[in-house]
């Protein structure tokens, strides 16, 4: 039995049928002899905007195309003489009325007339009399200059080839093209005029189609052209030629300096981008890390400065030094995730992710009241931070001065009830911030936990803080309450044991990157995290400046980062380098910055930078740059492109280009998706990271646990000695 397959065979689909082509060739020849010029084109208006307009609507999706092809070649001053001999000399042959009066009645060969004519043209250019004719009348000059036409001698000659080519789909099409082409070209009209010749042969045909893809040189006849007559085409289009189709320099920008460092992956350098170098070729350029202090990149959103800073703290990550990039959005953590999972790197890469989490979701925790690995005398630290964070992100200043108090007496109590944890063997139940609201509206808590304070603590408690009106309490507890809005935010700040801390990032060369949630407290966390970067340099004091291990750090949005941080950018640059920590920010608008973070910013930066920005955004760099560049040079840059300055060997470098350079083409070797199972893994056990349901759930009773940690005896420990006694926590 013989099984018949009746299942329709699948269609093959036919080949797309090729779109005809119809091509239009013209080659412009001169109509009148070489020697009678074409017009003389001005500048303005621009001779290039007749053809900017021909060209502006071919549809080269739809298969249409347009080529103009002119070539050059200098006429050398031996073929030009011959040249103006033989014209001279068909003058002489049309008769004396030709070129003027007749000369003397001496007797002079034809041959002799025709020299005496050219040493009269010399004698009229260089000023002197010649000595190979006895002194004679001479023709007029207007005439000698109608006889050798624009070939007078003092300028160049070109033997010119202009061939013309347009491409449709339709012949109709490609000869409209090539009409709107000849007649933008017909302004070249003077004494003389361009005579559009077809090749119609097949032989004809294929020379033409030579010349055009090969550049072959073999015009149709001689044409001599001098520079007036090109001039107009020759030049970039000028402020006088508009039309959507033109490919602009950009404007006047000073070259790159000679003595840029090029970047091969050296420890001591910092990328920039692409940068033309003297010589004419593309090398990644960039600074000396020595050089770079503080830094500032402007310009529009979407043009590239957050993968300039990226690219950067990459390069700065891999070679050992520390990294603190803080990312508002995400999307740069995100990207670099990938050239960080590396085994060299695991044990230094952080990440504080604060978007919104599920309750399995590992977590790092920050407890600015933690006392972990510190003493009595820090108490002090603790409590500035803690109040100056709270205070500049509610935007307190000297307005609240009794909300201020309040909240400094707070974390001074529960600062010390973390440190007595902490001696009883318990970090785990010391206060965090979500206790500053229970100590101050929880009053049976914070009676209970009052006599383990020392008695000029418990005092201000006892005596002070009830006389005080009801109404400065919730001032501040309204941070607290806005923090506890959010899964995420509960998670990082509820956790007793601190994993984050920006002191140790610093001395240990940590690669930390923070996203906050996205939420309405990220003004406050941000205000927090900027203060503690602060704090941390400043702390540095106690170790020697020549053991201060370099720091840099990223802010990203630097606009909504300077509104939350309430002057502490600022105070980084202008008070943080002694304790190298390097700051760079990244803003779409500096205007909108507040003008003492701008005027820091600007005052000591050593590396500016601005993609394509607003107008006024423009003139104020370009002003910073004492008109090297014009604002309409910053306007006009294209997507990925910067006009960037910097400190070179101790001294500020005019601006020049730099074309930005994505992550993924630089570090291509460095691209290990593969290991980020085992980055993750490495980020949990840095951080001591924990689920989110785990922590959430042992922040509701950490208050319950606190408490009973101070008020419940403990249980009775037998030692060696059979003593069964035991102290309470004071």
């Amino acid at each position: 039995m013989t099984l018949v397959d009746l299942t329709k065979p699948t269609p093959t689909p036919a080949p797309h049928p090729r779109r005809p082509v119809c091509t239009e060739r013209v080659e412009l020849v001169l109509a009148l002899s070489d020697n009678r010029p074409l017009a003389t084109l001005d500048l303005q208006p621009d001779p290039l905007q007749h053809l900017a307009a021909a060209l502006a609507d071919i549809r080269s999706d739809a298969g249409e195309s347009a080529d103009i092809c002119l070539d050059l070649i200098p006429v050398s001053e031996r073929h030009l003489a011959r040249r103006r001999r033989a014209l001279m000399a068909a003058a002489r042959r049309r008769g004396p009325s030709a070129y003027g009066e007749r000369l003397t009645t001496d007797t002079i060969s034809p041959a002799g007339l025709g020299r005496g004519i050219v040493d009269a043209l010399a004698t009229n250019w260089h000023g002197h009399h010649t000595t190979n004719t006895p002194p004679q009348r001479l023709p007029r000059m207007s005439d000698i200059r109608d006889t050798v036409g624009k070939f007078a001698p003092g300028g160049a000659v070109f033997a010119v080839q202009l061939l013309l080519r347009t491409t449709a789909p339709h012949a109709q099409a490609a000869r409209a093209r090539m009409n709107r082409i000849l007649a933008a070209l017909a302004t070249t009209s003077g004494q003389n005029r361009l005579r559009p010749h077809r090749p119609t042969s097949r032989h004809a045909i294929a020379a033409f189609d030579h010349r055009m893809e090969t550049g072959a040189f073999a015009p149709r006849r001689r044409q001599w052209l001098t520079v007036p007559e090109l001039a107009g085409y020759l030049k970039p289009p000028t402020l006088h030629c508009a039309g959507s189709n033109l490919v602009r320099s950009g404007g006047l920008v000073p070259p790159a300096p000679a003595s840029l460092p090029v970047y091969t992956g050296q420890p001591g350098l910092v990328p920039l981008g692409a940068v033309v170098y003297p010589d004419g070729y593309e090398r990644i350029g960039a600074t000396r890390a020595e050089d770079l202090l503080f830094g500032l990149q402007l310009g529009k959103s979407g043009y590239g400065k957050t993968e300039a800073a990226l690219l950067q703290a990459l390069a700065l990550a891999h070679n050992g030094h520390g990294v603190w990039f803080l990312d508002p959005h995400g999307e740069a953590w995100a990207r670099a995730r990938p050239y960080l999972a590396h085994s060299h790197l695991h044990d230094r890469v952080w990440e504080v992710n604060l978007a919104t989490p599920s309750l399995d979701q590992m977590v790092v925790g920050w407890n600015p009241l933690s006392m972990e690995r510190r003493q009595v005398t820090h108490v002090q630290d603790v409590v500035r931070t803690v109040t100056e964070g709270i205070a500049a992100a509610q935007g307190w200043e000297d307005q609240a001065p009794r909300a201020r108090t309040i909240c400094a007496r707070t974390a001074q109590a529960l600062a010390h009830l973390a440190l007595q944890a902490v001696a009883a063997g318990r970090p785990d139940l010391q206060p965090t911030l979500f206790q500053i609201r229970t100590w101050l509206t929880d009053d049976d808590w914070r009676e209970a936990l009052l006599p383990h304070l020392p008695p000029t603590i418990r005092n201000y408690w006892t005596d002070t803080f009830p006389r005080l009106a009801d109404n400065a309490v919730p001032t501040v507890t309204y941070a607290i309450d806005r923090i506890d809005t959010s899964f995420s935010l509960r998670a990082f700040f509820g956790q007793p044991q601190s994993a984050y801390d920006a002191r140790t990032a610093m001395d240990t060369g940590r690669v930390v990157f923070i996203c906050p949630s996205g939420s309405e407290s990220d003004a406050l966390v941000a205000c927090l995290l900027i203060h503690d970067l602060y704090r941390a340099a400043l702390s540095r004091q106690d170790i020697p400046r020549a053991e201060r291990r370099t720091f840099w750090a990223w802010g990203d949005e630097l606009t909504a980062l300077d509104a939350s941080s309430k002057g502490f950018l600022a105070a980084i640059a202008e008070q943080a380098r002694k304790y190298e920590l390097r700051f760079l920010g990244m803003t779409q608008m500096a205007l909108r910055l507040s003008a003492t973070t701008r005027q820091a910013l600007l005052q000591n930066q050593s590396l500016l930078s601005t993609c394509a920005a607003d107008y006024d955004e423009a003139a104020l760099i370009a002003r910073r740059w004492n008109g090297h560049v014009s604002t309409e040079a910053i306007t006009e840059l294209p997507k990925y492109h910067y006009l960037m300055s910097i400190a070179l060997n101790g001294k500020p470098t005019a601006p020049f280009r730099v074309r930005g350079l994505p992550i993924d083409e630089v570090f291509a070797d460095y691209h290990n998706p593969d290991g980020l199972p085992a980055l993750d893994q490495a980020i949990t056990t840095n951080l001591r990271r924990r689920p989110v349901g785990e922590v959430l759930a042992a922040l509701e009773t950490l208050d319950a646990d606190i408490r009973a940690l101070f008020t419940t005896p403990p249980a009775p420990q037998p030692d060696n000695t059979g003593d069964t006694s035991h102290t309470r926590l004071a």
